[in-house]
């Protein structure tokens, strides 16, 4: 089935227009924590909109299509929403909100209860696993190189909030894109000198997009790896 049919699809439609909606809402949501007066009279705002709904729109879309209009559909876009705004808080102030990781990890804990398609085995292991790892880099991070990295508590409790979310397998999945990718952009930053080793570059944006690829494509990539 070609891109194209898959977001002719009532359903997919459905949820895709949700999505632009949902992409508007965040970006309102984030202007709450601009930490610069000026941010709020800039181009970046209705720009940073417009992005943020057709991304939105493109994942709600590609969750209707995968789940339908089922429990698993809606809470997977709630998480979708709650990552988007939290790439864009990251982004643009080196932040992650307590106010809104700490119910974001309430919810998916209590939703690993409840939800069918995985155990809430899987969930609490995809959350120690997200917890642990970050954990520890975090701890290392600020013994050898204080001050000097993107790596934040932000980080750590983000890193929960996603492996709960998704469970485990795919929590592997989201925590090896997530650093492959943040270790490329961060090599490519320096060989184009646009950064420095002391330049502190944000891995939440990095471990997100690693969580939406896992979201989707989680079992599968474990299975192909498995094969391989």
């Amino acid at each position: 089935m070609s891109l194209a049919n898959i977001f002719l699809s009532p359903v997919v439609a459905i949820w895709a227009l949700i999505g632009v909606g949902v992409g508007l809402a965040v970006s309102q949501v984030a202007d709450m924590f601009a930490l610069r007066r000026q941010l709020a009279g800039s181009t970046r705002i209705p720009r940073r909109a417009l992005w943020l709904s057709l991304v939105a729109a493109f994942l709600f879309g590609l969750a209707g299509w995968q789940f339908g209009l089922t429990p698993r559909g809606v809470l997977s876009c709630v998480y979708i929403a709650i990552l988007l705004l939290l790439a864009v808080t990251d982004l643009e102030h080196r932040l992650i909100p307590h106010i809104i990781i700490l119910p974001a990890i309430l919810l998916a804990l209590v939703a690993g209860f409840f939800v069918n398609w995985m155990t809430w085995k899987a969930a609490l292991l995809g959350g120690a696993i997200g917890l642990m790892f970050f954990g520890v880099a975090y701890a290392m991070a600020g013994v050898f190189y204080p001050g000097k990295v993107g790596l934040g508590m932000g980080d750590v409790t983000l890193a929960t909030f996603i492996g709960l979310a998704i469970g485990f397998p795919s929590a592997l999945v989201a925590i090896v894109l997530g650093i492959l990718m943040g270790g490329l952009v961060s090599v490519l930053l320096l060989v184009a000198r646009r950064a420095t080793l002391q330049t502190a570059i944000p891995y939440g944006p990095f471990l997100i997009l690693g969580g939406f690829v896992a979201m989707f494509w989680g079992p599968a990539i474990i299975k192909w790896y498995l094969r391989m």
